[in-house]
């Protein structure tokens, strides 16, 4: 904590600077499990149409990173565009969370670092994140074997629990330090 000058400016500084930061890390940390739920209801939306095969490869689909590029693609492929569109999106977006998540773990050392509970429920969901992904990968090699899948979904699940524990954490955490401390 710095001293404050004759006006007291050095003191609001580091309060409002503080402040920001929790703010940030809430946002950040509710914006990745709010992905993580998206990520988690596509997933579920792609199973239920039948979609869960339509990108028969992994981790690109039909050999490209972007199959609508390649005209022959959806038009030989057994599968509706539709179908193949949600599982190339659920794709796309699980891998644009795994930066979010990356983020939010950082984010929670830099500025959430003496709390615990959020530092340990942020580390948890990136620890868990390259089961995930593996997990991924076995549901479309394995050709959807329900024990895969289940374990697929059950680790979304315990992410999305870490996430949302560390966003609750932090915020109750802010609050709770401003009315005791009166900081």
């Amino acid at each position: 904590m710095s001293t404050p000058d004759a006006t007291g400016t050095a003191a609001r500084t580091t309060r409002l600077d503080g402040v920001r930061s929790a703010v940030s890390f809430h946002h950040l940390s509710g914006l990745t499990a709010a992905v993580t739920y998206v990520v988690m209801v596509l997933g579920a939306y792609t199973s239920a149409i039948g979609a869960g095969l339509s990108c028969p490869d992994w981790p690109t689909c039909y050999g490209t990173w972007v199959p609508f590029l390649h005209s022959g693609v959806v038009a030989d492929a057994p599968y509706t565009a539709v179908q193949i569109f949600a599982e190339w999106v659920h794709r796309g977006l699980a891998f644009a969370l795994g930066f979010l998540i990356l983020g939010t773990v950082i984010a929670a050392w830099r500025w959430q670092r003496d709390r615990r509970l959020v530092v340990g429920a942020a580390t948890l969901a990136v620890a868990l994140l390259p089961l995930q992904v593996y997990l991924g990968r076995l549901t479309v090699t394995e050709l959807l074997q329900p024990v895969v899948v289940t374990g697929h979904l059950s680790v979304a699940l315990l992410i999305l629990l870490a996430l949302s524990t560390a966003t609750v954490g932090s915020w109750f955490g802010e609050r709770t330090d401003a009315a005791v401390g009166g900081e």
